[in-house]
């Protein structure tokens, strides 16, 4: 099977502003390079272990000199932007925040604004969208579908 890379909400760095809030799927499956195990004291991400990580995330990146900027809320995931100089802050913060955002952005995924274009695409070549992120991924995979074509302005 040819594996290929979908975005889920993209990273982008336009005009020295990095924009975060990522998670990727290959071939079906959830991947993220970055996210290791869950720490110990964390059996299960809830929205309170969420919503803790994020802010001691938020304040690592102000003890760094990092500012936060377009912080918004994107189906109960953070999704937020920093400048490209403060990359070395930002990495060295994520590194504790990377698994919980991880596993709370899977669970959550469906959701998304990205899943919300897969459904309507998925629609409009006549196959039933599925109830949850891996089979919406499968379908599309399945269906050969050109996901840019979902994103592209009408």
């Amino acid at each position: 099977m040819k594996k290929r890379t979908i975005i889920v909400s993209a990273t982008a760095a336009v005009a020295g502003i990095v924009t975060a809030g990522t998670l990727a799927a290959s071939a079906g499956s959830f991947t993220n390079p970055e996210a290791g195990p869950l720490p110990e004291d964390v059996e299960e991400v809830t929205q309170q272990v969420y919503d803790d990580a994020y802010t001691e995330f938020e304040a690592c990146m102000k003890d760094g000199g990092a500012a936060i900027f377009g912080q918004r809320e994107v189906g109960q995931v953070y999704e937020f932007s920093f400048l490209e100089e403060s990359k070395s802050v930002y990495d060295r913060c994520y590194v504790d925040f990377a698994p919980i955002d991880f596993q709370w952005q899977v669970a959550h995924s469906y959701e998304s604004e990205t899943f919300a274009r897969y459904r309507e695409c998925l629609t409009d070549i006549g196959v039933e969208p599925g109830k949850d992120a891996e089979t919406i991924l499968a379908q599309v995979d399945e269906s050969g579908l050109d996901v840019q074509k979902c994103f592209e302005p009408e």
